[in-house]
Formats: structure tokens, sequence, C-alpha cells
């Protein structure tokens, strides 16, 4: 096995568990936000858990799906979701197979969180209208989800790649490679990876609203939104800005405080200076997780406009 495919297997689809360190969100610390934890099982017999997140007063012929992007669970997206419940929508969300609360050794394969969203709408069986919206690996997930799903007519795509062979081919610049790990994946979940998304994007009468930042380095706007944009459907919307990275919905100082932020944490564990799990916490101490994830309010209300 080549090192590069060994790697993927085994650090790109493996466990996501939280660092310790690094803080994130709980529904309380969004004073009157309601939460409620369950789980199910998915098709593979995996338990995975489903969280539900509205206000006193919400909408109740709509309902939220929100899909997060690779690593530890949702919550790294509580800014966001909290921005949904605040204009009225009650938003289930959930940790995929190998991710955060839910069970599962790893990640598996970019398209198991297919598999647990379609388990998990098939679990729930909601009657309400759904709206997907995903970041990322996320996006990418609610975009097979409202292709196969008939019942699904609407989604938000933030950063989202449309092809997973167009997806590793940017991020490894080589074609050979691409194919090769996208053979494992066919192995792995046969039964989500062939999912033609630009096939069904050329004709589709469902409204998508696609969000990218044009220097996004991990998911490229040319080999992903921009090939959606040229397909030219008038029922796709597009909302491309710039100098946002992978984070289009954030400020441009949330993106930088966060690139930052980061970037010195890894430079003092490479450099062996946070070598203990107490060096790492106190690193944190004194960032703030609501600078580092401020929403850009601009964003916020075209996705707002868009589902409404």
């Amino acid at each position: 096995m080549g090192i590069i495919k060994k790697r993927y297997i085994n650090v790109i689809l493996g466990r996501y568990d939280k660092d310790v360190a690094i803080p994130y969100f709980s529904y309380k610390n969004f004073d009157g936000l309601h939460y409620l934890e369950s789980s199910f099982n998915n098709s593979n017999n995996i338990e995975l858990k489903y969280f539900i997140y509205n206000y006193d007063s919400f909408i109740k012929d709509k309902v939220i799906v929100f899909c997060h992007g690779i690593g530890p669970g949702h919550t790294a997206y509580l800014n966001e979701i909290n921005e949904l419940c605040k204009a009225g929508y009650k938003v289930i969300t959930f940790d995929y197979k190998g991710c955060g609360a839910s069970k599962g050794e790893s990640l598996g394969s970019m398209n198991e969180p297919t598999r647990d969203l379609i388990d998990l709408l098939n679990h729930l069986n909601i009657k309400e209208e759904i709206i997907l919206i995903g970041h990322s690996l996320g996006g990418y997930t609610s975009l097979n989800g409202i292709n196969l799903r008939k019942n699904i007519h609407k989604a938000v795509i933030m950063s989202g790649f449309v092809s997973l062979y167009n997806e590793l081919k940017f991020l490894l610049k080589l074609p050979c490679i691409a194919k090769s790990l996208c053979k494992y994946e066919k192995s792995v979940e046969p039964d989500y990876y062939g999912i033609d998304n630009l096939t069904y994007l050329k004709d589709t009468k469902d409204e998508i609203l696609f969000i990218h930042s044009v220097d996004d380095g991990l998911v490229g706007y040319k080999s992903s939104t921009k090939l959606v944009q040229n397909l030219n459907n008038p029922n796709l919307s597009f909302l491309i800005v710039n100098n946002r990275k992978h984070n289009p919905n954030y400020t441009d100082e949330a993106v930088k405080y966060m690139n930052d932020t980061f970037a010195t944490y890894q430079k003092l564990i490479g450099n062996k200076i946070l070598d203990t799990d107490e060096k790492r916490i106190e690193f944190f101490k004194d960032k703030s997780i609501f600078k580092m994830t401020e929403q850009d309010k601009s964003v916020i209300n075209t996705i707002l406009e868009f589902i409404k």
C-alpha cells in the first residue's frame, strides 16, 4: 500500500475525537437555546448521536438538517446553528460514524456521512419541509442528500465539493493517486460511491445555494463550485467571496484570527513547547472561540433569504 493511500485510510478516514485543549461551543453558550440529544443505529448497526436545537418560538413547517465538515462532530458549527435557530428554525444535526459523540472506529469513507444522513432521515421520517445545509464534507453530503431524496428541494452548500474524484485530484495534484483512492472508496462504500452530482445539477428543478471563497485551499473553487456555475442552471444560486479561505461565512477578521491562532498552536506543538495537555489547554485560555467563528451577517442574511 502506498504511503499516500495508507495515510488517507489511517489518518484522513480515521477516528475524529475532540482535542481536549481546543474549546468548543455547547448550547449553554447561547442563552435560551434548547438542546435535545438522542441516538439511532445506522444501516451498518453503528450507534450515531443526533441533536435538535431550537428557541422557544420556531417555524413549524420547516426544519433544517445540518451536516458538519470533517472533524470531531457538529459542535464546531454551533455558532452557525445558533444563527439559524435565532432566525426561527429548528435545526437537526448529527455526528457521523467515527466522529465526536457517535460510535465507530473510524469515519471509514468520504461517503459514509451520506449513508448516515440518509439513515437519519429514514429514522426520523420528518413530515416538515426539509432544508439541507452543510459545510465542506458536509456540503458534499448535503448535495448527495438532495440528489438522492426526492422529497427534499432546497439546500445550502458551503465550501462543498461536487465530486470526490475532483476533490482528491485538487488536493493531491496526482490524478493516478486520486483514481486509486476512489477505487478504495468504492470498495468500502459501494452503495453511495457513484453519485453523479454534475449530471443531477445540470437540469435539476431543486433550489440550491452554493457559497464558496475563491481562495479556498481545501476545496478548490474552480474544481467544484465553478463547474456548477458553468452549467447555467437558473435554479442554482451562488455567493462567491474572497479572502475567506475555507470559511466563507466567517468575517475577514475571524478567518485571520482563527488561522493565526492554529498556525501558532501547531508550530508550538511541532517545537515540543506544548508537550502536555495542560500546556495546550493553557494556550487556549485567552483565545476567544466567538472571535474565531464570528459570522458574516451579510452571508447569514443571504442564507436566510434563500431558505425563507
